[in-house]
């Protein structure tokens, strides 16, 4: 081998590498949660499974903990504008930018896990269509446990909600606890901890994973299961870097996405029992609401949800009644 040969070689093997650097998309993805929270470590799996699955022509790098500086109700039309390429948000706090984003967290429209399932079949091919009209492409959800309060005292009935400064994620919680008696602070997660170590609010409303990402055995004594609404987070990727891949790559993503989503709304069942577990060892007192403060709680909420459905408009509407007639 010449000389010459040698370093021709050398210089076609620099060309294709660079021009194999050149061809990775590279993606970084923001989550509001902490790297430990099941939403964080399912969004990880998935995007090794891209990597491995592309043979890493899509790296995709998750930012937990709102590392990038994207606050959680800003994702959505972060996402859509271009800001970032693809991220994790929560649905109902996009509600400023998408009002149907909010209809699965209307208060009470649902009382169990099971229903959340049921009410996916009506309300998916909705969320196609709400996030391809805003530039972007709805590759999976994971769902959140069931909701509860975690408070400083005790609940004995109805009453006993009366005042308390709760912070709630998004305006139909805050709607709900308002009916209640408390009084309702909307806060995003990343502000939850700092108001409770200098006593701005005296409870969180909230699921399990949440709860034991904050140590709130640190601040607070009881929690109870409301159900008041059952929450949503989706993945989304921009259209425009999703029509930057290859064909090939966006059929292995969408692959990807349908196949690790059962697993990803399993793990929220799973998270749940794990972290209420944890939360006992710690100290807390965990019950469920009777079922006269629940059915009170249920009857605040009907007009509530009413009068927010119908500023929602007929698609959502359709969404509703169908589930109800399934």
């Amino acid at each position: 081998m010449t000389h010459a040969y040698r370093c021709g070689l050398a210089a076609l093997l620099l060309s294709a590498s660079a021009l194999s650097a050149a061809a990775q998309t590279a993606w970084d993805l923001p989550l509001s949660w902490p790297a430990e929270n099941y939403i964080s470590v399912n969004a990880r799996k998935f995007a090794e499974a891209v990597a491995a699955e592309t043979a890493g022509s899509v790296a995709i790098t998750t930012h937990p903990g709102g590392s990038l500086g994207f606050k959680g109700p800003e994702m959505f039309a972060s996402i859509r504008d271009g800001l970032v390429p693809i991220g994790d948000m929560l649905l109902q706090q996009q509600v400023g930018d998408e009002p149907l984003l909010g209809l699965q967290s209307l208060p009470y429209l649902m009382s169990s896990y099971d229903e959340q399932v049921a009410f996916q079949e009506f309300y998916r091919p909705l969320l196609d269509e709400v996030f391809t009209a805003a530039n972007q492409k709805l590759l999976f959800t994971v769902p959140w446990p069931q909701q509860q309060v975690w408070l400083k005292k005790e609940i004995k009935g109805f009453g006993d909600f009366a005042g308390i400064k709760l912070r709630s994620s998004d305006p139909s919680a805050t709607e709900i606890f308002k009916a209640a008696g408390m009084t309702p602070v909307q806060l995003p997660w990343g502000e939850v901890i700092p108001s409770l170590a200098t006593g701005a609010i005296e409870g969180v409303g909230t699921s399990s994973p949440s709860a034991v990402d904050g140590s709130f055995w640190e601040f607070l004594s009881h929690g109870y299961t409301t159900r008041h609404t059952w929450n949503l987070n989706a993945v989304s990727v921009n259209l425009d870097a999703w029509n930057a891949l290859s064909k090939d790559e966006q059929a292995k993503i969408a692959a990807i996405a349908k196949r690790m989503e059962p697993g990803f709304w399993q793990s929220a069942q799973d998270a749940d029992a794990a972290n209420m577990k944890k939360l006992a060892d710690h100290g807390m007192t965990l019950g469920d609401l009777d079922e006269a403060t629940r059915a009170e709680l249920a009857s605040r909420a009907a007009p509530i949800r009413a009068a927010q459905l119908a500023k929602m408009g007929p698609r959502a509407q359709a969404v509703v009644e169908a589930f109800a007639k399934r």
